[in-house]
């Protein structure tokens, strides 16, 4: 069973979320069409999608004392982080999409070395030397994806972290983009 990241937010709060009123709408003026509409009137075009990434536990030296962290490396784009969530990981069953990894360990690894030495860089005082990896988990974290009409005709789409709440990036949106268009053509070509 692959270890997941909760999904707290379910599909009428991701509706509600992604049709708030806030500024960039006109306070609920303007909003994006749905590509299709529920019966109660909200967007019932979205989707959960699960995102691969893989978490790291890296040990780390400063004079005599030794310690470690969790830093997490999205498998899709590459997005380094701190990973504090690394105790809300549980054991479960996908019944919705999951995305495959476009980066393998060993890369991924290499990416999450490379963004704590960033980190401890920009750090003032003495600084602590990155040694072993200790653990390694692969995860897969909730995205809800609403897709949309923009100007004309054309749909897009917009991404909403499925534990948090927040509004997601262009390189989320990308990344999904990219799989779809991965899994379309792995599908679309001749065995």
């Amino acid at each position: 069973m692959p270890l997941l990241l909760p999904a707290r937010i379910d599909a009428a709060a991701a509706a509600r979320l992604f049709w708030r009123p806030r500024f960039g709408n006109l306070y609920g003026l303007w909003r994006a069409r749905p590509v299709k509409r529920a019966p109660d009137g909200l967007p019932a075009s979205l989707e959960l999608v699960w995102m691969p990434a893989y978490a790291f536990r890296l040990a780390l030296v400063k004079g005599q004392t030794r310690s470690s962290t969790w830093v997490s490396v999205d498998a899709s784009f590459g997005g380094f982080a701190l990973f504090e969530r690394a105790g809300v990981l549980e054991e479960g069953t996908l019944h919705e999409d999951r995305l495959p990894p476009v980066f393998d360990q060993a890369g991924a690894e290499t990416l999450a070395r490379q963004g704590l030495l960033r980190y401890v860089l920009r750090k003032r005082g003495v600084k602590p030397v990155i040694e072993a990896t200790e653990a390694v988990s692969v995860y897969y974290a909730p995205v809800w994806v609403y897709y949309y009409y923009s100007i004309g005709r054309k749909i897009d789409l917009k991404v909403l972290d499925g534990y948090t709440g927040s509004p997601m990036g262009g390189q989320m949106r990308a990344a999904i983009v990219n799989a779809f268009i991965q899994r379309r053509q792995g599908h679309a070509q001749p065995s």
